[in-house]
């Protein structure tokens, strides 16, 4: 079995994995140097959302040094509960449990 993955930033170890976790973000903050730092969780939105309703879906990995890796699967910002943005969830979900697989 593969003991690592590759991200467009590097290669890692799932030995190193410490959390994995599917996240949206508000879409005006995804430019910023930090990833996945302005985040929502996956299920149900706080209210005031729907002043800005644009996310970007990710996946957030935590390696145990603290590192964050961010995958974006949302290549644009999707508008929540779209179709776009559930094929979006559905394929981060889909990385999750591959990642999760993997680590145990």
């Amino acid at each position: 079995m593969n003991k690592q993955f590759t991200i467009p930033s590097d290669t890692y170890s799932y030995s190193d994995v410490v959390r994995v976790s599917v996240l949206n973000e508000k879409a005006k903050y995804k430019e910023k140097s930090v990833p996945i730092t302005a985040i929502l969780p996956s299920g149900p939105l706080p209210s005031g959302i729907l002043q800005n309703p644009y996310l970007f879906v990710g996946v957030k990995v935590v390696l145990k040094d603290e590192t964050v890796l961010a995958i974006y699967v949302s290549k644009e910002k999707v508008l929540f509960n779209s179709d776009m943005y559930l094929s979006d969830l559905k394929e981060a979900k889909l990385i999750l449990s591959k990642i999760k697989e993997r680590i145990g």
